[in-house]
This record gives structure tokens, C-alpha cells and sequence, in this order.
């Protein structure tokens, strides 16, 4: 089992496009991680665990409550039921593991 502490960005932000059902891809042109919003719109660039844009509605969709210093973590903390506590440098690092540790389950929230 993989642990979610040990992921990048990017690959942090594909596997968030996997839990909430979306379809990503690297761009020819730019080497980004792009999704298209709405049939008939060009690609943007995705990356939930960086733009507010992204993940912010993701926080209010899932309940995600988020913390500073939880247990005395000098990081951020992301709370979602049932029971599932994970650190990040950012909030939305945070909010975004803890969302991919909710939806797929061969990720973890244990740190080594």
C-alpha cells in the first residue's frame, strides 16, 4: 500500500481526478497535468492541490474540516469521516489526501 505522505503534487492531483471521477492528461505543448472542464472547452491545467478553484469546492463538497497545529502537528491538518486525520504543508495538500485516502482505499494516512 502506497502512502499518501510519499506522493508529488502531480501525483497527488491524478489520483484526485480518480477518486472524483474525471479524466486528466499531460499536455504535448506545456508537460502540465490538463482536464477539460465541460464538453466543447479547451484544456486547463488541473491541479486541486494547489488552486483554490479546484480543491476549494472539493472541501465544501466532502466536508473536509481543516486544522493548524491538530495535536501539535507544526502542518495542517484535513479531518473527513469516518475517522481519517492527514497532515499536509497546505491546506489544500491536506484536504486533498484526505480525500484520495476517503475514495481509494489501497492509500493510507500513516506517516513513516
Amino acid at each position: 500500500m502506497e502512502k499518501i505522505h510519499h506522493l508529488s503534487a502531480v501525483k497527488l492531483d491524478i489520483l484526485v481526478a480518480e477518486a472524483i471521477g474525471i479524466k486528466v492528461f499531460f499536455s504535448d505543448t506545456h508537460n502540465k497535468l490538463n482536464y477539460i472542464p465541460r464538453a466543447g472547452m479547451t484544456a486547463r491545467e488541473w491541479a486541486p492541490s494547489r488552486f483554490w478553484s479546484q480543491g476549494g469546492p472539493l472541501v465544501e463538497q466532502h466536508k473536509i474540516d481543516l486544522n493548524w497545529g491538530w495535536e501539535e502537528s507544526k502542518e495542517w491538518t484535513a479531518s473527513i469521516e469516518p475517522d481519517i486525520n492527514v497532515q499536509g504543508a497546505t491546506v489544500l495538500e491536506a484536504a486533498m489526501r484526505a480525500l484520495v485516502c476517503l475514495k481509494l482505499p489501497d492509500f493510507n494516512d500513516i506517516p513513516s
